[in-house]
């Protein structure tokens, strides 16, 4: 790439300094054009689509939602409002870096494990019950010698998730409001997330299976149109014309350059292929009318309904569904989710810092990050989404490729989000996107989130037997035990209903149990720091240390702090103390005393 010789004297700053400064088109300080501003807002909004979409319609099949019912778009539109309002807090108060907020697949292994208690178990098969794909040796011998309790309605369902993800969130919050998360980071490892994240993509194979029912033919061929992208057609770059400036007079202002879209948009866009292959297919009458037939839900009408029943605008609302109430083991399980969402947007942050050419995040923003993202969870919660938000990685990829890292690019995309989600329409169409269209692309999302999971692993030593017994009970008892608990749910009697509910939440949940085991062993056990990959894994964050960039766009004063510190710090001098806010000398200014504080970098965001 040819660089623009820089309008410096010689030798006043090192040609590697140039370079570096100019590699981004847009800094978080040089915002775009309005035009490009739009542009790279839809282009982040498009990545995280899928996600959005397949994940509140996996949180309607786990309430029971009819094929056919609102309460999918609702859900849809609801989760949609929430990935706008969070990616806003974020990105403007949060650790104000460009970082998209959208929903989080940590959540669904919680619902799937409570969907084996008897009170949300569905009715009728027909209908999305994930769960109903169990293994089919499940002795028949085994039945309940309680009472069996009353089915829980959808809407008492989505009180029970909206509450439970509120008391959860409450945890996030106070480990970002005190100051915790530098503390709790100093015991994770990789060791402890490989099992954690991995576990997640591993306990959520189901999911692939129901949507893959109708039409494993469109689902295999989801799936592998997602690879094809991918990987053999992400170098190839598509011609799109855009404009230049400062151009000589007499030349054209217009050029034409590649973009990567094979590689930015796989997952849309095999979604895309594979829904026009249904309509054609449904035109010509290859899948049957009957709702009641198993192909019927490949049908690129299937859901043409909810077109029609869902009004033209909808505002999401706080207790939409209803007053929120409690769920313990809910509780508990979502709790788990939270800490593996806390280590996976940790390490965002300083891959989006990377990517955005700035420096580190000191711990004040992490603090700020955190609460921030609780306070996201604790919103949604109150909306009756049925999940929480979460940082991005795709997105943050997505900086580096184009080159546009600005706040503005993603606060725009907050509001784009927001006002596509009041368009009840525009989720009633997006909704009826037919099952085999999803199933393919969550294979390989899951499947990735498996290999996300295993690639901190690299700086582990794999040689030692430590290390083996440890990684080796984690992953084995995080999917014996749910299993376990799976085929005999009847095993487990204290004598009280909720324990019994808590106990087989937490021991169905894989990532929970995985985590917990690898946390355990892993601080216990004797191990060097280097075997246990801890010195190769964190780095410290003193964002001014060594510093030397003279240019202050790239300092953590400008990047992290907010404009107005010093003068709240004039009337409120006491809020300097708190852990989530920049420290402020009166006589030297903005000061960082959090640089002794070791933050550990995610191990695939490093990759970046």
């Amino acid at each position: 790439m040819q660089v623009e010789e820089p309008n410096v004297e010689d030798n006043q700053i090192p040609d590697n300094e140039n370079t570096q400064e100019r590699r981004l088109r847009y800094t978080l300080t040089k915002p775009p054009a309005l035009s490009i501003t739009i542009t790279a807002a839809l282009q982040h909004i498009l990545m995280c689509l899928p996600a959005s979409l397949a994940i509140p319609f996996i949180v309607a099949d786990g309430i029971c939602a009819e094929y056919d019912s609102p309460i999918r778009t609702t859900l849809f539109s609801s989760s949609l409002f929430m990935c706008g309002v969070c990616t806003i807090l974020q990105t403007a108060i949060g650790v104000r870096l460009p970082i998209l907020q959208g929903p989080s697949s940590v959540f669904l292994p919680v619902i799937l494990a409570v969907q084996k208690s008897d009170s949300w178990k569905c009715v009728d098969s027909a209908y999305a019950n994930v769960s109903t794909y169990e293994n089919t040796t499940t002795p028949m011998n085994v039945s309940s010698t309680t009472a069996s309790p009353v089915l829980l309605t959808q809407e008492e369902k989505l009180q029970q998730l909206s509450g439970s993800i509120m008391a959860a969130s409450l945890v996030e919050m106070l480990i970002g409001g005190t100051g915790l998360v530098g503390r709790l980071l100093r015991f994770v490892g990789p060791i402890t997330v490989a099992p954690t994240i991995a576990l997640i993509g591993l306990s959520l194979y189901k999911i692939p299976i129901r949507y893959s029912k109708s039409s494993w033919e469109l689902s295999l061929t989801g799936a592998c149109l997602v690879v094809l992208f991918s990987l053999y057609l992400g170098h190839v770059k598509i011609p799109l014309p855009t404009r230049t400036c400062c151009k000589p007079k007499g030349n054209s202002n217009t050029k034409v350059s590649g973009v990567r879209l094979f590689q930015l948009l796989p997952v849309l866009m095999s979604i895309l292929v594979v829904w026009a292959i249904s309509g054609i297919l449904t035109c010509t009458n290859v899948f049957p009318s009957d709702p009641d037939h198993p192909r019927f839900r490949a049908r690129a009408d299937a859901k043409s309904k909810l077109i029609h029943m869902t009004p033209w605008f909808y505002l999401p609302y706080p207790g939409q569904f209803g007053l929120p109430s409690f769920n313990l083991a809910l509780c508990i399980g979502f709790m788990a989710t939270f800490f593996a969402s806390l280590i996976e947007s940790v390490g965002d942050y300083f891959a989006a810092a990377k990517a955005c050419e700035v420096d580190a995040p000191p711990t004040n923003a992490v603090n700020r990050g955190i609460l921030l993202e609780g306070i996201g969870g604790l919103i949604s919660g109150a909306v009756g989404v049925g999940n929480a938000t979460t940082s991005f990685s795709a997105n943050i990829a997505a900086m580096t490729l184009t080159k546009t890292a600005n706040r503005y690019i993603l606060l725009c995309a907050g509001v784009i989000m927001i006002l596509l989600s009041v368009v009840g329409k525009f989720g009633a169409v997006l909704a009826t996107i037919p099952d085999p269209a999803l199933g393919g692309g969550l294979a390989v999302i899951y499947g990735m989130l498996v290999s996300l999971g295993l690639s901190t692993l690299q700086y582990v030593n794999l040689n030692s037997p430590r290390n083996l017994l440890i990684l080796g009970l984690a992953f084995f008892i995080g999917i014996f035990v749910p299993e376990w608990i799976d085929r005999y749910p009847d095993i487990i009697r204290t004598g009280s209903r909720e324990a019994d509910s808590v106990l087989k939440v937490a021991l169905g949940t894989p990532m929970f149990l995985g985590g917990v085991i690898a946390i355990l062993l892993d601080n216990t056990t004797r191990g060097s720091r280097k075997d246990r990959g801890i010195d190769a894994w964190q780095v410290r964050s003193c964002p001014h240390k060594d510093s030397r960039d003279t240019d202050d766009t790239n300092s953590g004063s400008t990047t992290y702090d907010f404009s107005c510190t010093s003068v709240l710090y004039k009337y409120l001098p006491c809020c300097s103390k708190l852990p989530f806010m920049p420290a402020y000398d009166e006589h030297t200014g903005r000061t960082d005393d959090n640089c002794n504080t070791p933050m550990i970098i995610y191990g695939h965001s490093t990759s970046l």
